[in-house]
């Protein structure tokens, strides 16, 4: 260190200056690539994140009242109503691909079904959703998804029950 300051010393006025400038310059950048850079390149991330929850809690919403709205209509869903809510389950479970994912199941009513899932793909969970609603006449009651190790993978917890029970 007492080198480099003997040396600056030495130097002229003018050599003075331009290592001056360029030590300002060189603060400047590190500066903004360390700290200004960051902030606000993260600070655009979480406004991307936060409109993208938004369009997801929209949607929510929307399928919601039109899930009321199905529920209100009245139609009954019974070309299955006489098998057990296990069969539907399995059977669909089968045709959508995620029967091995499923962890445990555990019947705790008569026409209630809990499923629990350690790792499923959210998009074939809500396809599978879908159809045991559309197709089967079973509902969740209780559903309660967390985040996977893995980017689109999620574990489940989801409580059923027919629509006609």
């Amino acid at each position: 260190m007492n080198s480099l300051l003997l040396r600056f010393s030495t130097l002229q006025q003018r050599e003075k200056n331009m290592v001056l400038f360029m030590s300002a310059a060189i603060l400047l950048t590190l500066l903004y690539l360390l700290l200004w850079e960051p902030v606000f390149k993260s600070l655009d991330e979480q406004q991307l994140k936060q409109q993208s929850h938004k369009k997801i809690l929209l949607w929510m919403n929307n399928a919601q009242k039109e899930v009321q709205q199905l529920r209100s209509s009245g139609n009954s869903l019974s070309p299955h109503s006489n098998q057990p809510i296990s069969t539907l389950v399995e059977r669909s479970a089968i045709s959508t691909g995620i029967r091995n994912n499923i962890f445990k199941m555990n019947s705790d009513k008569k026409q209630q079904l809990k499923v629990q899932f350690k790792s499923v793909e959210f998009d074939r969970l809500t396809q599978w959703l879908g159809k045991l609603q559309n197709d089967y006449g079973v509902s969740a009651k209780f559903v309660s998804i967390n985040k996977a190790d893995k980017p689109g993978m999620v574990s489940c917890r989801v409580t059923l029950q027919k629509l006609n029970s």
